[in-house]
């Protein structure tokens, strides 16, 4: 029990003394300056955050116009190829009418190859690709209609 008691006083030594109470007080305000720096970095996380989202939202709108370009654009190409496809097949025409049968072959050749790019840029317009899943969808729904109407034979398979 008297061992109780010198840990006791050496308990209140150690609290009472100044150097203790200092220690105590700089851990205070070491504690609240970590705080307010915490608070600080959350702040600016809150802000990095609301403007990756703006960036994002920037960069989709941007894909959207650039989306919207590609597709003017290779509407222009298509044009200009169905011009050429054109152009080599009536000079063909022309040159095979003035008995240069060579020519006109090689003419037509070229306006088949001008023919074929059109075929692919057509083919790989957005709305000719939207046109193409419209249909496929369709024929899908027309499908899984009729199999649903369609009568069971005497085992309950499909027939």
């Amino acid at each position: 029990m008297l061992s109780d008691i010198e840990n006791v006083r050496k308990m209140v030594e150690l609290l009472g003394d100044e150097g203790f109470v200092e220690a105590l007080t700089n851990a205070e305000k070491l504690v609240e300056d970590v705080d307010e720096t915490l608070d600080r970095v959350e702040r600016i996380e809150g802000d990095a955050e609301e403007a990756v989202r703006e960036a994002n939202e920037a960069l989709t709108a941007v894909d959207n116009r650039l989306g919207k370009f590609d597709e003017t654009i290779s509407l222009l190409e298509a044009k200009i190829e169905a011009g050429f496809s054109v152009g080599f097949f009536f000079f063909a025409l022309s040159t095979w009418r003035g008995g240069d049968v060579f020519l006109a072959a090689g003419l037509f050749f070229m306006g088949l190859l001008g023919a074929s790019s059109l075929v692919v840029t057509v083919v790989n317009l957005p709305q000719v690709r939207r046109l193409r899943q419209a249909g496929r969808y369709t024929i899908q729904r027309l499908t899984e209609d009729e199999s649903e109407t369609a009568p069971a034979d005497e085992n309950g398979r499909d027939s």
